[in-house]
């Protein structure tokens, strides 16, 4: 007598379909919101330049001499948002119209968020350039000493405004170890935004994020602290759909892209007569991933 098998009662078994979709993880989207918005400078053109403006020395005036007007050669830094990103996908007709699931609905959720991970990945770039300030050792937790350098470096400079700082989970984990490290577990947000989900705490008037895209490899990461307007972005064309239909392929092809620029601003030197710029507004946090 022949068995009855799985595969031979095949066509027996019933097919249930899922009420939902495996959706890709998604990581905390937030470096790019906390850089300060200066796309309303360019509203049209491909170059926003930013003269400096320095200091003047104060001299001694010696009677019935005649003072030395100070002639000072200034120069300006540049900023071109010049990144384009473009996600895009087809979906045919047969293809909608056989699926339980609204797919323009999911891949249009799916282009946002991987056009917005972009810019963060762009934005965390720019957070480990600060050679000159920088505190830490790389693959280990920050020790509030290293909050404390942070701090000094920042206020040396007398850089004003709100502080922020973006570290990753690892080191998110060795501040909940200090006593000095107030968590956030309730921030009044109720929108659910990444930015405000993403904010764990304060630390010397320091808010806190924390977001697993910056740069380094495990166990090595690295952060940044600085205050508002030292990292700026510009975007010229925020992400939007295009959709075109063709009637012979029976599918329709959706498009979504993007221009903007990231930026990070050196700041004047304040000695007198100088015409030098560096990075004063940040701190490079080397932390633990």
């Amino acid at each position: 007598m022949a068995a009855i098998t799985a595969t031979t009662a095949d066509v027996d078994f019933d097919e249930s379909w899922s009420t939902e979709l495996n959706d890709a993880i998604k990581l905390d989207v937030v470096i790019a919101d906390l850089f300060e918005d200066w796309t309303s400078r360019l509203p049209q053109g491909n170059t926003y330049p930013l003269p400096d403006s320095h200091n003047m020395t104060a001299n001694a005036k010696a009677a019935g001499t005649d003072a030395t007007p100070e002639a000072i050669t200034e120069g300006e830094q540049t900023f071109a948002p010049s990144t384009h990103q473009i996600v895009a996908r087809t979906i045919e007709n047969f293809v909608e119209v056989q699926s339980k699931y609204d797919l323009r609905k999911d891949f249009t959720d799916k282009a946002s968020y991987s056009l917005a991970r972009a810019m963060d990945v762009a934005a965390a770039a720019l957070l480990d350039d600060n050679t000159a300030q920088t505190v830490g050792i790389l693959g280990s937790e920050l020790s509030f000493s290293n909050w404390l350098g942070a701090r000094k470096f920042i206020r040396d400079s007398a850089i004003k405004g709100k502080l922020v700082a973006v570290i990753p989970p690892g080191t998110y984990n060795g501040l909940l170890k200090q006593d000095q490290f107030t968590n956030s577990l309730y921030n009044g947000d109720t929108e659910g935004m990444a930015i405000r989900e993403a904010q764990v705490g304060v630390i010397l008037k320091t808010t806190v994020y924390e977001s697993q895209l910056l740069t380094g490899t495990a166990p090595n990461a690295y952060g940044a602290v600085w205050g508002m307007g030292h990292y700026v972005k510009i975007i010229q064309k925020q992400p939007k759909v295009d959709t075109w239909y063709s009637p012979l392929a029976k599918s329709w092809v959706a498009a979504w892209d993007q221009i903007y620029g990231v930026f990070e601003v050196q700041e004047a030197d304040e000695a007198a007569a100088v015409t030098t710029r560096a990075r004063l507004g940040s701190v490079r946090l080397e932390c633990y991933k």
